[in-house]
């Protein structure tokens, strides 16, 4: 994880050295004896080099010691570049202090009489650097076409995150264990089995269940829908991910499909609000929109005015990992916690062992209980790891898998690590 994790560092990384190298202030002090088209040489490369990293990034999960070799070279050079970059500024301020000292005039100038880029570039430390720099980025580039990795543009990036996105359904687990009580309190919420829950103006009512990937906020949103309470609450049911892509006439189109039982009603958005409207009107609905993650307030509001026209009791369930999601969706979170230990164990042994706990099998308790440990409460990893113990009853390989960790197992890694790379994708800079 700790790799895969540096490489999402690397490319925003890279962001910041963007702008050190497209700055100014930079560009004019280095405008003579052609540092300046080096400079502009260098972040137009840095910058194609960049579009590849997406694909470097999978290829590295995947075990490819070729391109992992390529990206810790990628990232040195960075870092590289930046040191180089801050002996550029370091010695344009020292020249322009001494400038000033020297100046009876009090204007400013830009850039010192005394400082020529001729002047730094003849040092031969420096000189050699640069050289150095330059000869490295060529060798990046051309090892790059050799690991023939894909240069993809940003809408490319994110269509590629959307097909790459688990798809879900309303089909619940076929193990859900240790939830009854959340289970319970959003059921509650829903169908307004508390006094006064459903006393609220708004149509519909938005229960935002909040929580960190992986942790089962899609199985307790499935459980809850496929409920035979809920099933003779609401006239009528719907389903649809919304993902980190938030295609409003897409995700209109999936819930009116589930309403009406037909396809091909095209693309256009107004005619797909037009008819959902019509299929909601004076309806009691439920709608759960699995994995949200869009913060517009704007773009939410557009795509809510359909479900205006539903009946009093209309709610919307909406999962999503971030609180401000809660926020733009102007209800309090529903917080969904890690899953107690002994849950996650009994959870593993139904999916290592096919059975619904260890009693036939003591001797892999002990170990399970390490595995579970590592999963630190998160559901996802903990059936991830249960799918690559699948019927074996080898304690050797349990003891494994519990000294290793869980990210360093391929299937797993390739299930897990996504959704944390999402989280990650969605965080602000300062905090990436």
């Amino acid at each position: 994880m700790a790799a895969a994790i540096g490489e999402m560092l690397l490319s925003t990384f890279l962001e910041v050295l963007f702008d050190k190298l497209t700055s100014g202030e930079l560009l004019s002090l280095m405008r003579r004896e052609g540092l300046r088209t080096l400079l502009k040489k260098w972040e137009k490369e840095l910058r194609r080099i960049n579009c590849a990293l997406e694909d470097a990034e999978e290829k590295q999960l995947t075990g490819d010691a070729g391109v992992k070799l390529w990206l810790e070279d990628l990232r040195n050079l960075a870092y590289d570049i930046e040191d180089l970059l801050y002996d550029f500024d370091a010695q344009a301020r020292k020249k322009k202090q001494k400038a000033d000292s020297r100046r009876v005039s009090k204007t400013l100038l830009v850039v010192p009489s005394c400082f020529s880029p001729r002047e730094f570039v003849r040092d031969q430390k420096m000189r050699s650097k640069i050289e150095d720099i330059d000869s490295r980025l060529q060798e990046i580039i051309k090892q790059k076409h050799s690991l023939s990795l894909r240069e993809n543009d940003a809408n490319q990036l994110a269509s590629n995150r959307v097909q790459r996105r688990r798809l879900t359904t309303h089909i619940p687990e076929s193990c859900f264990v240790g939830r009854e009580k959340e289970q319970m309190e959003v059921l509650r919420l829903l169908i307004g089995e508390e006094e006064g829950i459903n006393n609220i103006s708004a149509i519909p009512k938005m229960i935002p269940i909040i929580g960190m990937g992986g942790v089962g906020k899609t199985a307790l949103a499935r459980q809850v829908y496929c409920d035979n309470r809920v099933a003779g609450y609401f006239d009528v049911k719907a389903w649809a991910c919304a993902s980190d892509d938030f295609d409003m006439a897409a995700i209109t189109k999936r819930i009116l499909e589930n309403i009406t039982g037909l396809s091909g009603e095209g693309n256009d958005l107004d005619r797909l609000q037009e008819k959902l409207w019509k299929s909601l009107s004076r309806k009691k609905f439920l709608i759960v929109l699995d994995d949200v993650w869009t913060e517009k307030y704007g773009e939410w509001t557009d795509f809510l005015k359909p479900f205006q026209a539903g009946a009093e009791g209309s709610v919307i369930v909406l999962t999503a990992r971030n609180l401000s999601v809660a926020s733009m969706a102007g209800a309090p979170a529903y917080h969904l916690k890690e899953l107690p230990e002994d849950a996650c164990l009994t959870l593993l042994a139904y999916h290592a062992l096919g059975a619904k706990n260890f009693d036939h099998h003591t001797p892999l308790k002990s170990f399970g209980e390490k595995i579970v440990m590592k999963c630190k409460g998160l559901p996802l990893a903990v059936k991830m790891l249960g799918g690559l113990l699948r019927t074996h009853v080898d304690p050797q390989q349990w003891e494994a898998i519990s000294k290793s960790r869980i990210w360093d197992q391929p299937e797993a890694r390739n299930e897990i690590l996504p959704s944390l790379k999402l989280s990650y994708h969605h965080l602000p800079p300062h905090l990436k």
